[in-house]
C-alpha cells in the first residue's frame, strides 16, 4: 500500500519503517487491525496485522510515514486502505458508528521490533511500548567501535591497561571517518575508569589510549579518550550532553566534545556508549603551560595546574579545610607528581582563596583576584540549569595558567550523573545532597550575583528557546541504538527513550523557569551588543572592534552587532547605536491594523511584537503574552479566539503558545495588516489557513 506524507497535523507523530507489533492476549479481537491518521487532513489509514501466533500480530511499515496525529489497534470491519477522513472522525465512525472494537488512541513513539502490551482487556485498552525478546546486536544506525583485547583478556582494572585492537566502522554514515577495519586494526590499550560507574553497573566505563592520535568521529586528534557507559542515567542519556552543551553555549574556556556510537568488545556486543574527550593539558583541551613534575623553581609553579575537587580520597591529593570546617579534597591531575615547593604553593593557593572568600563583608570581593568570576559564573550557571547538586563536590575540575597575576579558572565541566535527582525549586547551595566546596559562601557576594544575573540574560536571549532541538535532534540521532542498548541491558538503559526525553526537558525547563522567577527574564534592548543591560558608547566600541577585526565573531555576536537586521554587520550598524543614543529615529506607518484569529480548544496565549528599524516593540503582554478571551465566528460556523491589534506597523510578528515556554509555536513573522487565521494544537504545531479565508 502506497503511504503518502502529511503536510500538516496538530501532532507530529512519525510512524516508522520497519516492524513492530501488538501483544492481543487481553483484547481478544479475532483479528487486529492498525489505525492512524492525520488530525485536520482527511488522512488516514487501516492496515491488518499478522497474526505471529502466541497473540502476537505483527505490522511492517514499508516507508515512514511522518506528521500523524494518533494511532489505536482495532477489531473492525473496515478494509485495508486510505481513507478520506481525519483520524478522530474514522476513530468514532469504528466505535460509534459502526460500535466495534478499539483501544484507546495513543500518540508514543513507536520503537521498531518492540510490541504494545495493552493494560486491561476492556474496549479502551492503553498500554505500552515493551522489548520483544534480547539484543544480541548493534543497531547499526550509529559508527560501531569494534575492540578486541590480546588473547580476549578481560578488562578487571581501573589501574592496569591491556594491550587490544580496534577498528571503527562508520555504518555508512555522512561525514564520519571509517578508522582501521577488520583486516587492518588500529593499536591501543583499555583499562576501566570511574568510581561509582565503575563498581555499581555491569555495563562498564572504559579509558582508552591509542597507539597514534587519531581525529576520532570528527573531534579533535588525540590518544587519549574516554568510552562513558551513561549506564547511571535513565533521563535520556541527556544529563551530560545537555551538560556539555550548556557549557559551549555559555562560553566556558573549553568543554570535552563526546559523540555517541555502539561498541562490540570482544565479539560481545555491549551497548550504546559516548566516545569523549577527557580532560587534560593539551592544546586542544586545557589549553594551559604544562608544568613538570618535581619543579622546583618557584617562577614555573604558579601555574599549568589542572585540579579537581574531589569526593574521594586519593594518594596524590592535598587536604585542606573550608571556612566552615568542612573539608577540601584537591586532586592534584596535572603535575601529577609535586615537590615540597609545588605542594607549599598549591595548598597556600587553596587556603588564601578559602579566607578570601570567607569574610564577613561582602561588598569586599577581594576573592577575586584569586579566582575568575565570569568563568566561575558560567561553571556554576551550567551546574544550576542542571540542578547538579554534586556539582562543587567532586569531578569538579579548575586550572591556572603560569603567572602570579592568573586566577583559578573553574572547568572543564564533567559528569552531570547527579543532575535532577530532587526537586527543581531551590538553588543547588540550598540544602545540597552533597557537601559542596565554596560555591554556596560565593553566593552570597552580590557582585558575583550580578555577574550570574549578566551571564543568565545572554543565556536567555540567545540560546535557551534553541535547547529543545538540540535534545530532540540527539534522540533522534541515537534512538534505534537506545533501543538496541536497552535490549541488552534491562536493568538499567532507556527502554522508553521518548518518554525519558520528555522527562528530562520538563526538569530542565521547570528548572530554568523557577530560576527566571528569581532573577527576572531579560529584555533584549536592540544596539545592546555587548549585553550589559543598556546602549553606550562601550556598543559602539565594540562595533569598530568587530569591524576592524579585533574582535572574534561567532554567531551569536553576529546576531547583536547586525543591530539595523540588514544582514550584514557595517558601519550603518555604528549609525544605528548613534541613532538610537540621540533618540534619532521614528518607525514608519501604515494605514491599517491587524487581527489574529486562532482556532483551538482551549483560550490560547498570543504574544506579539513588532520590529521597527532594529527596535522591538511589545504590542501586548509580556511572555507568555495575553490570553485570548473574545471569539468570532465565521460564515463557514467555525468559531476563532480573536484578538485585534490597532497599530499602523508594516508588519508584525507572533507566539501562540499555552501559557507555558515548552508548548508554543514557533516565531510567526512578517505578518500583513489586515485578518490572519491559525490551526493550534496547544502545543507546538499550528496551521495558516489564511488563504482559506481570504
Amino acid at each position: 500500500m502506497l503511504l503518502i506524507l502529511s503536510a500538516f497535523n496538530a501532532q507530529a507523530l512519525d510512524i516508522p519503517k520497519g516492524t513492530f507489533y501488538f501483544d492481543n492476549s487481553l483484547t481478544k479481537y479475532s483479528i487486529v487491525k492498525f489505525v492512524f491518521g492525520s488530525y485536520s487532513n482527511p488522512e488516514s489509514y487501516v492496515m491488518t496485522m499478522t497474526n505471529e501466533g502466541d497473540n502476537i500480530w505483527s505490522i511492517t511499515i514499508p516507508e515512514t510515514v511522518t506528521g500523524m496525529y494518533r494511532y489505536c489497534f482495532a477489531e473492525t470491519s473496515l478494509l485495508d486502505g486510505l481513507y478520506n477522513e481525519t483520524f478522530p472522525n474514522l476513530k468514532d465512525r469504528i466505535s460509534n458508528t459502526l460500535g466495534e472494537k478499539r483501544t484507546a488512541t495513543c500518540e508514543l513513539s513507536i520503537p521498531v521490533g518492540w510490541v504494545f502490551t495493552p493494560t486491561s482487556g476492556n474496549n479502551w485498552a492503553s498500554g505500552s511500548w515493551q522489548m520483544l525478546g534480547d539484543a544480541t546486536s548493534y543497531s547499526s544506525t550509529l559508527p560501531v567501535m569494534f575492540i578486541n583485547t590480546d588473547d580476549g583478556v578481560p578488562i578487571t582494572s581501573k589501574e592496569d591497561y591491556v594491550y587490544a585492537e580496534y577498528y571503527i566502522d562508520n555504518m555508512g554514515i555522512d561525514g564520519i571517518e571509517n578508522v582501521g577495519s577488520e583486516d587492518a586494526p588500529e593499536l591501543m590499550q583499555i583499562r576501566g575508569r570511574g568510581n561509582y560507574t565503575w563498581t555499581a553497573f555491569d555495563k562498564k566505563p572504559y579509558r582508552l589510549k591509542l597507539d597514534n592520535k587519531m581525529p576520532l568521529l570528527g573531534m579533535k586528534r588525540n590518544k587519549h579518550w574516554a568510552l562513558i557507559s551513561n549506564a547511571d542515567d535513565n533521563l535520556g542519556f541527556l544529563r551530560n550532553t545537555v551538560g556539555y552543551e550548556l557549557s559551549r553555549r555559555l562560553g566556558l574556556a573549553w568543554t570535552p566534545s563526546q559523540q555517541p556510537l555502539e561498541v562490540v568488545l570482544n565479539g560481545d556486543y555491549i551497548g550504546l556508549y559516548m566516545l569523549t574527550e577527557i580532560i587534560r593539558v593539551d592544546p586542544d583541551r586545557v589549553n594551559i603551560t604544562e608544568q613538570a613534575d618535581y619543579e622546583t623553581d618557584h617562577l614555573l609553579i604558579t601555574g599549568g595546574w589542572l585540579v579537581e575537587i574531589d569526593n574521594y580520597q586519593e594518594e596524590e591529593q592535598i587536604r585542606t579545610v573550608e571556612g566552615n570546617g568542612k573539608s577540601i579534597w584537591s586532586t592534584y591531575k596535572s603535575p601529577e607528581h609535586l615537590s615540597d615547593v609545588q605542594r607549599t604553593y598549591l595548598t597556600g593557593l587553596i587556603n588564601t582563596t578559602n579566607a578570601a572568600i570567607y569574610v564577613n563583608d561582602k561588598t569586599n570581593n577581594g576573592w577575586e583576584k584569586y579566582v575568575d568570576v565570569d568563568e566561575l559564573a558560567r561553571f556554576y550557571l551550567v551546574q544550576e540549569l542542571l540542578d547538579d547538586t554534586e556539582s562543587f563536590h567532586g569531578s569538579c575540575f579548575w586550572h591556572k595558567e603560569n603567572g602570579d597575576s592568573t586566577k583559578i579558572m573553574f572547568g572543564p565541566v564533567w559528569d552531570f550523573g547527579n543532575a535532577f535527582h530532587r526537586g527543581t525549586d531551590r538553588f543547588i547551595y540550598d540544602r545540597p545532597a552533597f557537601t559542596q566546596t565554596w560555591i554556596g559562601e560565593i553566593a552570597k557576594f552580590p557582585h558575583f550575583q550580578e555577574v550570574v544575573k549578566k551571564h543568565w540574560d545572554r543565556f536567555e536571549l540567545l540560546h535557551y528557546n534553541e535547547m529543545d532541538d538540540f535534545i530532540d535532534h540527539f534522540i533522534d540521532q541515537i534512538y534505534q541504538a537506545a533501543m538496541s542498548d536497552a535490549a541488552r541491558w534491562h536493568q538499567y538503559g532507556n527502554p522508553d527513550i521518548l518518554s525519558d526525553r520528555d522527562t528530562f526537558k520538563s526538569y530542565f525547563h521547570n528548572k530554568h523557569n523557577w530560576l527566571a522567577n528569581q532573577w527576572g527574564e531579560p529584555e533584549k534592548v536592540t544596539g545592546d551588543v555587548n549585553l550589559d543591560g543598556a546602549v553606550t558608547a562601550a556598543d559602539i566600541t565594540l562595533l569598530y572592534d568587530i569591524l576592524l577585526g579585533n574582535v572574534a565573531l561567532d554567531d551569536e555576536l553576529a546576531a547583536l552587532a547586525d543591530v539595523n537586521e540588514d544582514g550584514a554587520i557595517t558601519a550603518a550598524d555604528v549609525t544605528r547605536v548613534y541613532d538610537i543614543l540621540l533618540g534619532n529615529f521614528e518607525p514608519p506607518v501604515t494605514e491599517t491594523g491587524f487581527i489574529i484569529n486562532v482556532q483551538c480548544d482551549v483560550a490560547p496565549y498570543l504574544y506579539s511584537w513588532a520590529r521597527i528599524d532594529g527596535v522591538t516593540v511589545i504590542l501586548n503582554d509580556d511572555w507568555p503574552g495575553t490570553q485570548m478571551t473574545e471569539t468570532r465566528t465565521t460564515p463557514d460556523g467555525v468559531t476563532w479566539w480573536t484578538q485585534r491589534f490597532d497599530v499602523e506597523y508594516p508588519a508584525i510578528n507572533i507566539i501562540i503558545n499555552a501559557g507555558s515556554s515548552r508548548k508554543k509555536t514557533s516565531n510567526i513573522e512578517g505578518l500583513a495588516p489586515g485578518n490572519h487565521y491559525f490551526i493550534y494544537d496547544g502545543n507546538k504545531s499550528y496551521e495558516d489557513v489564511t488563504d482559506q479565508y481570504q
